[in-house]
């Protein structure tokens, strides 16, 4: 497996490329999918200026590589978003199966309309986001998640 170290200010410049590129669609809410989409979705709500970001939290990955059976989502949404124009953030479109979960849940709430939005997109993905900056087949570190693969890593090492 190959793996990309994502550097700060890398977030930055991507954040800023994501903003450029939905800036004509003005969001109602931007909709982060944690864990991987809140520094996104937050950098994204100040380039935008829109302060109103949401969180629900889809959990799907046990391991680097390693999924469950199913996106499962761990943290509904707590704002009413019936009739709005939704923007879903997340890091990385890996396998897709978070952002399908999403956005068929967003549409149950009633999203009058939804764009997702990612920094990286996979090839191999079951799912294309409306928008995102750059293509990899890597495993993506982002820094808020340096010390978590980290351990990941010790642990997968231990296993052997």
């Amino acid at each position: 497996m190959k793996f990309l170290r994502v550097k700060w200010d890398e977030v930055e410049k991507l954040c800023s490329s994501l903003a450029e590129q939905v800036r004509g669609f003005k969001p109602d809410v931007l909709v982060g999918i944690s864990r991987g989409g809140l520094v996104p979705v937050r950098l994204l709500s100040d380039i935008l200026d829109n302060q109103n970001v949401a969180v629900m939290k889809i959990e799907f990955y046990k391991s680097i590589g390693e999924t469950s059976g199913f996106p499962k989502i761990t943290q509904p949404l707590v704002v009413n978003i019936k009739g709005k124009k939704v923007l879903v953030v997340d890091d990385v479109a890996d396998t897709g199966r978070s952002l399908l979960v999403a956005k068929d849940y967003l549409m149950r709430q009633g999203a009058k309309e939804i764009l997702i939005a990612t920094l990286h997109f996979k090839p191999t993905s079951a799912f294309k986001p409306d928008h995102f900056v750059k293509t990899t087949d890597a495993w993506l570190i982002y820094p808020w998640e340096v010390n978590e693969v980290k351990r990941e890593l010790k642990k997968n090492k231990k296993k052997r």
